[in-house]
């Protein structure tokens, strides 16, 4: 995200800036609206972490703002927001899972903390699995969640159950960002991270059960193309094919998994993205981690008609 940057320098600057960014954006975010309330039309700061709303018709979406520090939904139609859930009194939250129990739960990787937010309630701390906390996911059943970490300073991946007890699936691994599970079970996450940024981001899988760490060699129909700039999340479609985001020089790509072959989605129009969630429809969702838009690849006409989506007004 920040040109020829070093990982390590990457995470020292884009961390100063996220304290000093939800410090001065604290004051501007709207209180908790339910959705039973109005809820003002403020667009977020970012558009982080995102998934889909389970057996919501139309893709409502919840996005992670960690500039913003809050939780929001919106309609992937029209953008109008319909919940609002600030956490910037515990963390700035960047990614999040929505559970069984309806209560949302997000990782905040300034502070290391993982937080549950009731429906209408208000955030509170669910673990402390420690700093560089980021991508997440609920797990089948929806009553726990796995999360791992977006620096070196944990290679852990964790299981959090919605009572707060943890355990170790796996660790010595990569550092991760977004991650989501595909029908075959397994957790397709993102590698390289920002060390990856000039070329050497990849796809892998975990499985859950074993902790099995198992890498995808990707293939490229662009030419001299050998990895993504800065692999920052994935997700994975009903029919298995995987979907990857590429933060540097953003664009999307879809991945069959059997054989490595990676296809160009489409290219942002946004200048950097942050994470990546395909919709029941079909529908690719690229995240812009500035700004309170998202680019939408639409299929059509077996190719993708790429779209800006604003969030709010």
């Amino acid at each position: 995200m920040a040109g020829m940057l070093g990982a390590s320098s990457f995470r020292a600057r884009i961390g100063a800036v996220v304290v000093g960014a939800v410090a001065l954006a604290s004051a501007c975010v709207p209180g908790p609206t339910g959705p039973e309330g109005g809820v003002p039309q403020n667009p977020p700061f970012g558009v982080n972490g995102a998934v889909q709303e389970p057996g919501a018709e139309g893709g409502e979406v919840w996005v992670a703002d960690i500039f913003g520090a809050q939780l929001i939904r919106f309609d992937a139609e029209t953008g109008t927001i319909a919940e609002r859930y600030p956490t910037g009194s515990i963390c700035a939250v960047d990614d999040v899972a929505v559970m069984a129990d309806d209560s949302l739960v997000a990782t905040c990787p300034s502070t290391g903390l993982v937080v549950r937010v009731p429906r209408g309630g208000t955030p509170e701390v669910l673990a402390r699995p420690g700093k560089g906390v980021n991508p997440i996911v609920a797990e089948p059943g929806g009553t726990s969640v796995l999360v791992g970490f977006g620096t070196e300073d944990h290679d852990e991946l964790i299981r959090i159950h919605l009572d707060g007890t943890t355990e170790v699936v796996a660790d010595d691994l990569p550092t991760l960002n977004g991650f989501g599970f595909g029908p075959d079970g397994l957790l397709y996450v993102p590698t390289g991270g920002a060390g990856g940024l000039l070329g050497t981001g990849g796809l892998a899988t975990i499985d859950p059960a074993t902790g099995a760490f198992t890498d995808i060699p990707l293939i490229f129909s662009e030419a001299g193309k050998t990895g993504l700039d800065f692999a920052c999340g994935v997700d994975v479609g009903a029919d298995g094919t995987a979907y990857v985001a590429q933060c540097a020089n953003p664009s999307a790509y879809a991945v069959d998994p059997s054989t490595g072959e990676a296809t160009l989605v489409g290219r942002s129009p946004l200048p950097i993205a942050d994470n990546i969630l395909v919709l029941d429809d079909g529908r690719v969702i690229l995240s812009g981690f500035f700004g309170g838009q998202a680019a939408v690849f639409t299929p059509a006409g077996g190719g993708w008609t790429p779209s800006v989506l604003a969030i709010g007004s």
